[in-house]
């Protein structure tokens, strides 16, 4: 089918600083975008299907690049998925994945996931079974006995380097287009500090070896800056939450070109976690972290640290009076980034972090057909992102205007 979206304009999230294309259309065939312009150039439209944006804004469908579509946090929704079979995960899973694609999220970044579920839930969305976001998948994450994520996040608990080393390609022999790695603690762990070290530097450099030597990225969730330059200079392609960045480690990452997914959410969700009763620890460990959370985002934002925005947090889920792929975006740009760039950091850069720009990420020709549209301009103020009332996915419109 070929489709020519019109009466909209278009943000094609190419460059920094980039014009607007008003008055646009889209030409689309099948999965792909054929051509991008003003709509005055598009000539005859026989056999053409006609879609009428209403004057929306178009712009790349939303890339979430820190998932964990099974997601349960300590407390009552860790002791519910207790009782889970496996169907009882995957029907929860899928449910998150079409929450998130009807926000628009139209690819995420699964980084520990338990039971193969993250690669189910990839071929049946790839090969059209089901509908869902596009996926890239860690699979299980490689931690320390007892590390952070021990109680069932989605993990190997292994030991030494060449058990890293292994844990990291069994993994990558079921599909996984990363490695994810747990190196310190974290929020959720009771009987752990944030900036606890929790693997060595040979169990790091050994899984970053596998990783690459597949052709695949390795990223880490890390908190303190010791464990976080050890992990680069053992071969961290990427660094999660990043909670205590200071001068030293962030002149690092700009050296080594190590990216930032700095999920804000996390340090700045108290009624959220007070809503799905999560353990009082937990509140308070979110809570103490979110001032040098802030601080150690903003240091990498203004030194020119490479950032695509995630949130540890089911991308569809009600936060805040909205939903936790935008709030990021809010705080994204509450906390100094300029509206456009959070954009690019949802677009453009994740698809440049997993080496799918050519692909994904733009509204050019060539890319796939993931779009959303909205009401108001999101490169004006981020805050318009909760517009978004329109979601095409490889072509097909997912969620229809209104």
């Amino acid at each position: 089918m070929t489709t020519l979206l019109t009466n909209c304009h278009v943000i094609p999230c190419i460059t920094e600083g980039e014009a607007i294309i008003h008055d646009a259309a889209v030409l689309i065939e099948g999965k792909r975008i054929k051509a991008v312009g003003k709509a005055a150039d598009f000539g005859d439209s026989e056999g053409v299907q006609i879609r009428d944006l209403g004057g929306r804004y178009v712009m790349p469908g939303l890339m979430n690049m820190h998932v964990h579509l099974g997601l349960s946090l300590p407390g009552a929704t860790q002791a519910a998925a207790a009782k889970e079979t496996e169907m009882d995960l995957f029907a929860r899973a899928l449910k998150n994945a079409h929450d998130a694609l009807h926000a628009g999220v139209t690819f995420v970044r699964c980084v520990g996931e338990k039971n193969g579920l993250d690669f189910a839930l990839r071929r049946a969305f790839t090969s059209g079974l089901l509908q869902g976001p596009n996926i890239v998948c860690a699979g299980r994450a490689v931690i320390i006995t007892g590390g952070h994520g021990w109680q069932g996040y989605g993990s190997i608990e292994a030991d030494g380097a060449d058990e890293w080393r292994k844990a990291a390609r069994s993994q990558l022999k079921l599909g996984a287009d990363l490695v994810k790695l747990m190196i310190t603690g974290g929020i959720a762990g009771e009987h752990e500090a944030i900036r606890d070290a929790q693997a060595t530097f040979d169990e790091m450099q050994a899984a970053c070896e596998a990783a690459h030597n597949a052709g695949k990225h390795a990223t880490a969730h890390a908190g303190s800056p010791k464990a976080i330059q050890d992990g680069i200079n053992a071969g961290l392609d990427c660094i999660e939450h990043g909670y205590f960045l200071d001068d030293a480690t962030v002149e690092l990452m700009i050296k080594k070109g190590t990216w930032l997914c700095p999920t804000l959410c996390v340090s700045r969700a108290e009624q959220y976690m007070r809503n799905l009763g999560v353990p009082q620890y937990m509140i308070n460990k979110s809570l103490r972290a979110g001032e040098d959370h802030a601080k150690a985002y903003q240091l990498g934002l203004n030194s020119g640290v490479k950032i695509a925005m995630g949130t540890d947090m089911l991308p569809g889920e009600p936060n805040e009076g909205t939903v936790a792929t935008y709030r990021e975006m809010e705080f994204m740009s509450e906390l100094g980034m300029a509206p456009h760039q959070v954009l690019l950091s949802a677009t453009r850069n994740p698809a440049q972090l997993n080496q799918l720009a050519d692909q994904f990420g733009a509204v050019a020709a060539g890319y796939q057909a993931d779009l959303i549209a909205l009401t108001a301009n999101p490169a004006e103020n981020t805050r318009n992102i909760r517009s978004i009332d329109w979601v095409m996915k490889g072509g097909a419109v997912y969620r229809n205007l209104g």
